[in-house]
């Protein structure tokens, strides 16, 4: 449907296993993740790598209008809302960073309202959408660093519940710590140490919802030193305890058999 200029869809979906897609389009796309079973999903956009793992309720993928967006994912039910953005409205840099897994309350509340009908959060979405686009403008990496980048990704994925450090990560990239520092916060906007951190709370949000793990279990599988560590993680990162997160998202999955 069309709402303040914007085109808008809520849709549940399911796929039966191991999928792959990809999006491109004569608009920018906003689609917020609300829900679901993916224990994996993986996006490109272009040549980068620009998010893997579990995808949480509120997090936002955008396809910026003309590029190639490739995702990947293992299966199960999901629902989203998807807001495509005319190209007049927001104007996009060249050397943007991709905005993945992006975690915002204030902009998932106006796709929100927008997908419901609310034609006066159009503009706010807007708004606050190219502010933050404005503050992620970079430099384009050589393709060579982009794939050092993107393999190194899959490597901290594959280990998030072990021991890491920046020596081990600049070791697996092949630069020197100073190098991967300032290569892999311009590629991602975080530090390889900042992207561990959020991965494995992505990990352990994940099994909050899924799994009947207590606490202490979830912090040893995703990495975390003890519960202690893991409930202050929590209240500084996420801002409420593990347990009050299960209580609040436990219901946000969407059923195999659900379908519109």
């Amino acid at each position: 449907m069309e709402v303040g200029g914007l085109r808008v869809a809520s849709i549940t979906d399911r796929i039966d296993g191991p999928s792959n897609w990809t999006i491109q389009r004569d608009v920018h796309a906003l689609i917020l993740y609300e829900a679901g079973g993916y224990h994996w999903l993986e996006t490109w956009l272009g040549d980068m790598r620009t998010s893997l793992g579990d995808p949480l309720p509120g997090e936002m993928w955008l396809v910026p209008a003309g590029l190639v967006y490739r995702a990947a994912a293992k299966g199960g039910a999901v629902r989203y809302s998807e807001v495509e953005i005319p190209v007049p409205l927001l104007s996009i840099a060249l050397d943007t960073r991709a905005l993945a897994a992006h975690h915002d309350l204030a902009l998932a509340a106006l796709v929100r309202a927008v997908a419901a009908g609310d034609a006066s959060a159009a503009d706010p979405l807007i708004a606050i959408l190219a502010r933050t686009l404005d503050h992620m403008v970079g430099r384009a990496e050589s393709l060579a660093l982009t794939r050092r980048i993107n393999d190194l990704m899959t490597f901290i994925q594959a280990r998030l519940e072990t021991p890491l450090t920046v020596e081990d990560m600049a070791a697996e990239a092949g630069m020197s710590v100073n190098s991967l520092i300032v290569h892999f916060a311009r590629a991602t906007g975080r530090t390889p140490a900042q992207y561990v951190l959020r991965q494995r709370l992505r990990r352990a949000c994940w099994f909050l919802m899924n799994r009947p793990l207590s606490i202490a279990e979830i912090a040893f599988a995703t990495g975390f030193s003890s519960h202690a560590h893991l409930c202050a993680l929590f209240r500084s990162k996420i801002g409420m305890s593990p347990g009050e997160w299960r209580r609040r998202h436990w219901s946000a999955i969407v059923p195999v058999d659900e379908k519109e």
